[in-house]
């Protein structure tokens, strides 16, 4: 048993300390960061106390644009993506012939490189040459042409390419665990006369309810963290437009700037506590909302 006990302890052990190393300490390293006003470079450290956690609540902009776009990917990003997953998931299941291709074809999205994605729909959205705006023409109207990029439109634009983006991902999770349900529940389901829109809500979606949790907290999570293609949307040149800057954005923004240096490293790491605080709180709220008693099959 000793053995066994110092044979565990030794294999585990090189992960452990990675783990400490790479994730623990850094985030303890963070908490006090926060507290010092620091460029990051010198070892000129003053100590604040709160003052960038006080002066970061006072940011007007901080609440009404980094934090109003940091929600509402989580909210109107994760109600798109999760549509359109539960939607493909449901063609796919009521057509099985070249399930597997299409599922790789939805999926591919997911793979590309998201600075390849910011290219790609800035090309889908130039009003001169642009997909959208050539589709608008060849049914006669060109004269709208509207600038989607616009700073009142650009969070919606950025958004419907994200979703675009991750839809693929969560559709393959989502189609695999409704693929587990078992086929005499929803047979019984038919026989007793319930409607397809019933069986989904009422068979289908207490039976991986469990998966559905899980992908939830995984898009509020990747949500409040979505650096890549905010920050490739504007060709990693100038500051960001405020419809591109979420909580990751801003936070590296202000910790090394683009054209001109910031390098407030103190203040850009109370919103990174920040961050992880809110990461913290989703989880909670979602685990709490979403209890049930697991339904097996």
């Amino acid at each position: 048993m000793k053995r066994s006990k110092s044979m565990i302890i030794t294999f585990l052990a090189p992960c452990l300390i990675l783990y400490f190393l790479l994730f623990l300490y850094p985030a303890v390293r963070a908490f006090y960061v926060s507290l010092f006003k620091w460029n990051g470079f010198t070892s000129d450290m003053k100590f604040v106390g709160l003052g960038n956690f006080r002066e970061l609540f006072a940011d007007r902009h901080f609440w009404s644009v980094v934090m109003a776009n940091s929600f509402g990917i989580i909210v109107f990003g994760g109600l798109m993506t999760f549509t359109i997953a539960f939607f493909l998931s449901g063609m796919i299941a009521s057509n099985p012939r070249g399930k597997k291709f299409m599922q790789g074809l939805i999926y591919i999205p997911s793979i590309i490189n998201p600075v390849a994605v910011a290219i790609l729909w800035s090309f889908i959205y130039n009003q001169q040459y642009g997909l959208l705006n050539g589709f608008l023409r060849i049914i006669g109207l060109g004269h709208i042409q509207p600038t989607w990029t616009a700073p009142d439109t650009l969070f919606w634009a950025i958004l419907v390419a994200m979703v675009w983006m991750y839809s693929g991902f969560y559709f393959v999770i989502l189609s695999s665990a409704l693929e587990r349900v078992p086929k005499d529940q929803i047979e019984s389901a038919h026989l007793e006369g319930a409607s397809e829109f019933r069986i989904f809500f009422q068979v289908k979606i207490p039976l991986i309810w469990d998966v559905l949790t899980t992908t939830i907290i995984y898009w509020c999570i990747m949500a409040v963290k979505e650096f890549s293609l905010l920050y490739a949307w504007g060709g990693g040149v100038d500051v960001p437009q405020e419809g591109a800057r979420n909580l990751a954005t801003y936070m590296y923004m202000t910790a090394f700037g683009r054209r001109v240096t910031i390098y407030r490293m103190g203040y850009s790491t109370a919103m990174g506590v920040v961050m992880l605080l809110l990461v913290v709180l989703i989880y909670l709220i979602i685990t709490r909302v979403t209890k049930k008693e697991s339904v097996q099959y």
